[in-house]
This record gives structure tokens, C-alpha cells and sequence, in this order.
């Protein structure tokens, strides 16, 4: 079949236990290879689903939508908090 190989998209959520985990939020990000869902990026955040759905709404966080569905690119996650936060890193 035509398309994208099931290995470029992964729409498995984040293990959790990788996200309870303390440290760097910007490694846990870094080593993320799959979409996150709204309740992964609210974990790693320390903030509510409804602060991840409001800044969606507001098209303030980079996201991807497939039908109702609501996905986040870790990586494009942690450059966007990277510049929110104002954080320079080499």
C-alpha cells in the first residue's frame, strides 16, 4: 500500500512511565519519537489538559490534528517551550 511506513508515524502516547520520572523535561522531549496525545504533553508540562486544549484552541502550541484526535511532535513541543521560556541552549 501507498503512504507514509508505519515506522515515520507513531501515534503510540508516551510511555508513562518515562514522564513521572523526574529530570530534564527538554531530554524526556529530546528522546520522544512518537506523538504525543494532550495528557502526555500536560504531564511532561506539570500543567492541566485544559491549559494544553486552551493553548491549542489559541494556536499558541505547535500541534497536529487528525480527525478529532489532537497530537504534538515532541521535539516541536520542547523548541516551542525553549523559546516561551526563553531558554538558550548549544
Amino acid at each position: 500500500m501507498g503512504g507514509v511506513p508505519a515506522t515515520e508515524i507513531q501515534m503510540s502516547t508516551f510511555p508513562t512511565s518515562a514522564i513521572s520520572e523526574p529530570g530534564d523535561v527538554f531530554a524526556q522531549l529530546a528522546s520522544c519519537q512518537k506523538l504525543l496525545t494532550a495528557r502526555d504533553v500536560a504531564k511532561i508540562l506539570a500543567i492541566s489538559e485544559k491549559t494544553v486544549y486552551s493553548y491549542v484552541s489559541r494556536n499558541m502550541i505547535p500541534h497536529y490534528k487528525i480527525e478529532a484526535n489532537v497530537r504534538f511532535r515532541a521535539l516541536e513541543v520542547a523548541d516551542w517551550l525553549k523559546h516561551r521560556a526563553g531558554v538558550l541552549r548549544s
